[in-house]
């Protein structure tokens, strides 16, 4: 898509900023348009992002990465247009509704835009969608903090200021992932996959059935009657490559995971439940490291479940986000 700097003049900055992003450059994600308005960024499809098997529709972690991404993006192209100046702003809290699925073997775009630039806070607000942004797949809000633009790194700052130290052309992005059609291959037997998995005690079967799993590479344990989640420290889930830090909506994928795999253990739901919304705080920084997460169902009814989960890495009292989502189960 071939872009007019003159009505869009941070797509490169917008662009050098995603492709810095390990998760980002895997997901082949790619800025179209950037002022200091808006931004957009397209998600292409691929079989790996999956996360229901018997319909092929991409994981509600994919589409919170995507939002979070271009609200992140969308608040570095204000401070930009408004200081002058690049900052890197960790996300505080996201909230993504999810309307509808979306449909396999089309791309999804994000919209996205930060209405409201505090000293401290960016508010930002984004709708993701595929034919028309009349017609919504999801929606989200989120507050991001401002950091002083001394806490960017020197080699960060030219990555993203480009090699003439302005909006000159953007890096090319790595590897993107191609356009993969699907053969569904129909209703996934959730039961039977639990009741195996339950019999060889080794629940990490569940999650070989979900593509999404293992391309941020999920592992699960059972220690009596608890679940305890695993997110091994992976170079292509970096989303702050200053710290190093994982990626936002990584975090927020693997606990959406997490909570799906408890209401199926423990509920012994007949399909893979599918989140209706999801609300997510970060608490500190989740550096490049193993990190852990723990479900509580906190509500069962017949048709809508709400499910509490932590998340932590060296230390299970020194939470790093805790979140909180509802699922329909029926």
């Amino acid at each position: 898509m071939k872009v007019n700097p003159d009505f869009f003049p941070l797509t490169q900055l917008a662009g050098r900023f995603v492709n810095q992003l390990a998760q980002c450059r895997r997901l082949g994600l790619t800025v179209h348009e950037a002022s200091e308005h808006h931004v957009l960024i397209e998600l292409p499809y691929s079989q790996e992002l999956i996360g229901y098997p018997d319909t092929g529709v991409i994981h509600g972690g994919v589409i919170t990465t995507l939002m979070d991404t271009a609200c992140g993006s969308a608040v570095v192209c204000a401070i930009f247009d408004k200081f002058a100046s690049l900052e890197i702003s960790p996300t505080l809290d996201l909230r993504v509704d999810y309307m509808k699925p979306a449909e396999p073997n089309k791309p999804v775009y994000a919209f996205a835009e930060c209405y409201k630039l505090a000293s401290s806070i960016a508010f930002t607000r984004a709708i993701a969608y595929q034919d028309s942004i009349d017609d919504p797949i999801a929606h989200a809000v989120g507050s991001f903090m401002r950091i002083s633009p001394e806490m960017v790194g020197d080699e960060f700052r030219k990555a993203l200021m480009g090699k003439d130290g302005d909006k000159g052309q953007a890096n090319e992005a790595s590897v993107t992932q191609p356009h993969t059609s699907l053969d569904v291959k129909g209703p996934l037997d959730v039961k039977g996959i639990v009741k195996r998995a339950t019999e060889l005690n080794d629940f990490g079967h569940l999650l070989e059935h979900v593509p999404y799993a293992k391309f941020v590479g999920m592992a699960v344990e059972r220690f009596g009657d608890e679940l305890v989640f695993k997110l091994p420290a992976k170079d292509d889930n970096i989303g702050n490559p200053v710290l190093p830090a994982i990626h936002g909506g990584v975090i927020a994928g693997f606990m959406e995971m997490s909570a799906i795999v408890q209401l199926m253990v423990f509920m012994q739901t007949s399909k893979v439940p599918k989140v209706v919304d999801f609300s997510i705080d970060y608490l500190r920084a989740g550096y490049h490291k193993d990190t852990f997460a723990e479900c509580r169902i906190t509500r069962q009814g017949r048709r809508v479940a709400n499910v509490n989960i932590n998340c932590w890495q060296t230390n299970r009292k020194q939470l790093i986000a805790t979140a909180r989502a509802h699922f329909l189960v029926d």
